[in-house]
């Protein structure tokens, strides 16, 4: 438990310091996950940046909406499991980047791109 807590933070920390983005919650004691979000206005979102991280490298890291009243605010969630060692947590990191550099250059993804994405459940 200490080693995947270790990692979230290095996870946290990695993001923090790139600039692009607010990590929420990382002072409180937790599970072992990163909340996070755009910390600046860009012509993508947080959704864009999930699609392009799965289509790109394959990492399955969800953008989703807060609950009513707060619906406004999207943010990422990265779960830090067992099994995510300290390289993954240097990949992931860069992988997020360059996920935010490709749409810098291309902007949001495209109405085609997202109408591929899966909604609801039962798949």
């Amino acid at each position: 438990m200490n080693m995947m807590r270790e990692n979230a933070r290095v996870l946290a920390d990695n993001l923090r310091s790139s600039g692009r983005f607010e990590v929420i919650g990382s002072d409180l004691e937790q599970l072992p996950l990163v909340a996070f979000r755009l910390a600046e206005k860009h012509a993508y979102d947080e959704s864009d940046i999930a699609w392009q991280l799965s289509a790109e490298r394959g990492w399955m890291v969800p953008a989703y909406t807060l609950p009513p009243n707060a619906e406004r605010v999207k943010i990422m969630r990265a779960l830090v499991k067992e099994t995510l060692s300290r390289e993954h947590v240097d990949r992931l990191s860069q992988d997020i980047l360059d996920a935010c550099r490709t749409l810098d250059d291309k902007g949001a993804t495209h109405d085609a791109e997202r109408s591929q994405t899966k909604r609801g459940t039962g798949y």
